[in-house]
């Protein structure tokens, strides 16, 4: 991979519903969605481990990860950050609505790792 990658963005334009001003917008376009068979390849070029050696490992770590996160546990991925689990609720005037019965979303939370964080600043940006 690259020392510094470049994210390819673009620029458009829209009305703004608030003022009826135009303004400028900045996105992302995305390189693409790695899948798990993709990735257990470029990690067994890059370990010159077997593909079905690290297939087998690859699928216990998700699984793992699933269960624990689903179960209230933060899970460390090295140094790309901290997978969560994590709720919105709301709130609740008297004991009996609070609770399970309150909450109203249920996700998975991502925290960058100091290291991961700086990493990304280092990206460099490519307007097309």
């Amino acid at each position: 991979m690259n020392k510094n990658p470049v994210i390819k963005i673009k620029i458009g334009k829209h009305v703004c519903a608030v003022d009826k001003k135009e303004r400028y917008f900045t996105t992302m376009q995305r390189a693409g969605v790695i899948d798990d068979n993709t990735l257990i390849q470029y990690a067994s070029n890059d370990s010159g481990m077997r593909i079905e050696q690290i297939a087998a490992v690859y699928k216990s770590l998700v699984t793992q990860v699933r269960e624990l996160v689903c179960n209230g546990h933060s899970v460390q991925l090295g140094d790309l950050g901290t997978l969560y689990f994590k709720v919105h609720a709301k709130i609740s005037a008297d004991l009996e609505g609070a609770g399970g019965a309150a909450v109203t979303q249920k996700w998975i939370g991502f925290r960058a790792s100091k290291a991961m964080r700086q990493q990304l600043d280092q990206v460099n940006f490519q307007v097309n």
